[in-house]
């Protein structure tokens, strides 16, 4: 069934759900695809390093190759978190949101959010040792302790019982009728 047309939140929603996939999808390929490119092709990146700070370049080499797997792997749990949102906003559109199927999305997107947080922590330590070591100066990260980012993960995992218990009620009354 379509989203409603009374609805602009559900529609919106949808929009911007589709659009953070495609974004998260993007960032995940561009970072895959540099890590052969720095693995491979490193006549650039080793001139760079060497005449930035010093002969450090196979550790810059490996923590830069490192950094970009990770945050692949971090978007790429993203991505998934977007999925299973726009799953989610597809069965309130069609009115039967309380499945034990969104359930178990919500339980998912609580386990992606808590390790999108661990993750943010090697990230960090190897953004800070490139900041200090590396060719480029002055590295901009926000990864590290995320109060938020844990507290998202409670709550979907709260959110997560309470919508199975919904579907529970929701198959005991349609047994009882």
């Amino acid at each position: 069934m379509p989203l409603k047309p009374s609805d602009p939140l559900l529609a919106s929603g949808k929009i911007l759900t589709v659009l953070l996939m495609a974004l998260a999808g993007i960032v995940t390929v561009v970072m895959v695809v540099l890590i052969p490119v720095i693995l491979f092709d490193h006549s650039d990146f080793i001139l760079e390093a060497t005449q930035a700070k010093g002969t450090n370049t196979g550790q810059i080499k490996a923590a830069s190759i490192v950094v970009l797997f990770l945050a692949a792997i971090a978007t790429a749990f993203a991505f998934q978190f977007f999925r299973l949102l726009k799953q989610i906003i597809d069965t309130v559109s069609d009115d039967v949101p309380f499945t034990m199927a969104n359930a178990a999305r919500i339980r998912r997107m609580g386990w992606l959010a808590l390790l999108f947080q661990l993750a943010s922590f090697p990230i960090a330590l190897l953004a800070n040792y490139l900041d200090n070591e590396g060719p480029s100066a002055n590295i901009s990260t926000d990864f590290g302790f995320s109060l938020t980012g844990y507290l998202l993960a409670l709550v979907l995992f709260i959110l997560a019982r309470v919508f199975r218990h919904g579907a529970q009620m929701r198959d005991d009354l349609e047994g009882t009728v």
